[in-house]
């Protein structure tokens, strides 16, 4: 299996595999993907699976948490 690395540069062709997956969700699928593209700058972390499902892990510093 592969892990992916989201970053800037591939967020916006990346399914993010959060619990909105609902099209009534989108407003909050799409805040959360610009959440993390404000976060990556910090040093945020968010890494997935490239499998079907919600396998992933999100981090960042825990100086800014």
């Amino acid at each position: 299996m592969d892990i992916i690395a989201l970053s800037r540069s591939n967020i916006a062709s990346e399914h993010i595999c959060c619990a909105f997956s609902d099209k009534k969700c989108l407003p909050g699928y799409e805040a959360k993907k610009n959440w993390l593209r404000e976060r990556f700058d910090e040093g945020y972390q968010f890494r997935k699976l490239d499998v079907r499902g919600k396998v992933f892990i999100q981090y960042g510093k825990a100086e800014l948490a």
